[in-house]
């Protein structure tokens, strides 16, 4: 990635008036190589910039500008203690976000009648500890984004949200939605508050059975559709899908006889049914 130096400006906005902080983006790792003594570092309203000298934290900037000259800046305090002259080269800036962001975390889980869902959850949070977040965090790029969290934060969640559905059964397993939330939210707050980062809430956005049959199932009984009925609809669906014949009398709840060749239909409710027995056909009136 290139980057333009503007008179020894660090911050994350770009010549073309875009920016290196998108939206998705929690911490941006200015390059060093573009980092100088006479660096001029601004930082927007929704960020701020953690500057790591030889691997410790020498500054954490509000937003504003900070000129690293000036005696009153605490880079400045922390080269004079350590009496350097000039920035040396491992001297990195990280700007992070402070605006609200959301991950979605999902997964697969199963009822306590072993039956497989998937579900999503909705973490909203912000960074609260600027210097705590950057050094407990590891990535090999220069950005570390909400998908990065997201992983980072996937097996607590799987953890909670199973703890919950592993004890319920499929019919109860709707009933749950707070107590997922609330066992997720219990967990993540602990674990992100130890890294800087302040939970705001959390969501359960989608909370289906893995089987697309077994889906619509569920949605034909929440229509009012007996349970019956319902599977038995899914049943004709698939034997629709197949061109059976008996997809029919699946839906309708009828018997379904393959053998009958012909049913003809006769006068004063009378039936003719015709059926194939050893390569001879045999005809007869039955009364409805």
């Amino acid at each position: 990635m290139s980057l333009t130096v503007r008179g020894q400006v660090i911050s994350t906005e770009k010549e073309d008036g875009s920016s290196f902080m998108t939206a998705d983006t929690i911490i941006f790792k200015y390059p060093k190589e573009a980092i100088t003594s006479k660096s001029l570092i601004i930082v927007q309203p929704t960020e701020r910039a953690i500057v790591v000298i030889q691997g410790q934290i020498a500054a954490d900037l509000p937003p504003g500008s900070h000129n690293i000259q000036t005696p009153g800046n605490p880079v400045s305090a922390f080269l004079s203690k350590f009496r350097y002259n000039t920035l040396p080269y491992d001297t990195v800036v990280y700007f992070v976000s402070t605006t609200r962001h959301e991950v979605r975390v999902a997964g697969i889980s199963q009822t306590d009648d072993l039956v497989p869902l998937e579900y999503e959850t909705a973490i909203y949070f912000r960074v609260q500890n600027p210097a705590a977040l950057v050094t407990n965090v590891q990535f090999g790029s220069l950005y570390f984004k909400d998908a990065d969290l997201a992983h980072y934060i996937s097996p607590i969640v799987d953890q909670e949200v199973s703890s919950v559905l592993n004890r319920v059964g499929l019919t109860d397993v709707f009933k749950k939605f707070s107590d997922i939330s609330t066992a997720v939210t219990a967990a993540l707050k602990q674990f992100l508050a130890e890294i800087g980062v302040d939970l705001i809430s959390v969501r359960i956005t989608r909370l289906l059975p893995q089987d697309p049959e077994l889906r619509r199932i569920i949605q034909l009984r929440d229509l009012g559709v007996p349970l019956t009925d319902a599977v038995r609809m899914g049943l004709a669906r698939i034997l629709a899908d197949q061109q059976n014949p008996a997809s029919v009398n699946m839906a309708l709840g009828v018997p379904y006889y393959p053998n009958l060749s012909t049913i003809v239909n006769l006068p004063d409710g009378l039936i003719r049914v015709s059926l194939p027995r050893r390569g001879q056909q045999q005809s007869g009136g039955v009364q409805q």
